[in-house]
C-alpha cells in the first residue's frame, strides 16, 4: 500500500509541477509539489543531445531487483530517471567504472547511449523508470 501511495505522489509531482511558476518546493492549499530532479544531463555529467525523432511515446515501469543480482550491460536510446521505492542499488558505468549508490526516496537521471548496469548487494531494489522514447523504439539494449 506504501508503495502505491507513493507511485501515486510521484506521478502527481509530475502532472501539478508544470502548473508552478517557482523552481522551489510549493505547498499551495494543501498541496505540495517537491522537484525531485530537473536535469539536463545524465548522472555522469554528460548533457542530452536530443529526443528521438518520430511518435513521441513515455513508458512507466516498475522495476524489482532481487538481492544480490547484477544487470546485464546496457545502454538506453532516450533519457530516463528512475526513482528508487525501496532498497539499494548500485549503478556502473563501464567506460571508467564510475558508480553510484542510490537509496529509496532518490532519483537517478540515466545515462543515453553508454554502456551501464545497476546491481544490488543483501538488500534488492524497487525503482520506478520513467522514460521519455518513441513509439517502437527499445528502452534499452544489452551491450557485450
Amino acid at each position: 500500500m506504501r508503495q502505491i501511495l507513493l507511485i501515486n505522489t510521484f506521478c502527481l509531482v509530475f502532472f501539478i509541477t508544470p502548473f508552478t511558476t517557482s523552481a522551489q518546493n510549493t505547498d499551495t492549499a494543501g498541496i505540495n509539489v517537491e522537484k525531485l530532479l530537473e536535469t539536463e544531463q545524465s548522472w555522469d555529467g554528460v548533457v542530452y543531445k536530443e529526443y528521438p525523432k518520430g511518435t513521441p511515446q513515455l513508458s512507466v515501469l516498475r522495476i524489482t531487483v532481487a538481492p544480490n543480482t547484477s544487470l546485464a550491460w546496457h545502454e538506453h536510446p532516450v533519457p530516463n530517471a528512475a526513482y528508487v521505492l525501496s532498497g539499494i542499488l548500485t549503478v556502473e558505468k563501464r567506460s571508467t567504472g564510475e558508480k553510484r549508490v542510490l537509496t529509496a526516496g532518490e532519483v537517478l537521471p540515466e545515462m543515453v547511449g553508454s554502456a551501464h548496469r545497476g546491481y544490488t548487494g543483501k538488500e534488492g531494489v524497487t525503482l520506478v523508470v520513467f522514460y521519455a522514447g518513441q513509439k517502437e523504439l527499445p528502452l534499452s539494449k544489452s551491450v557485450e
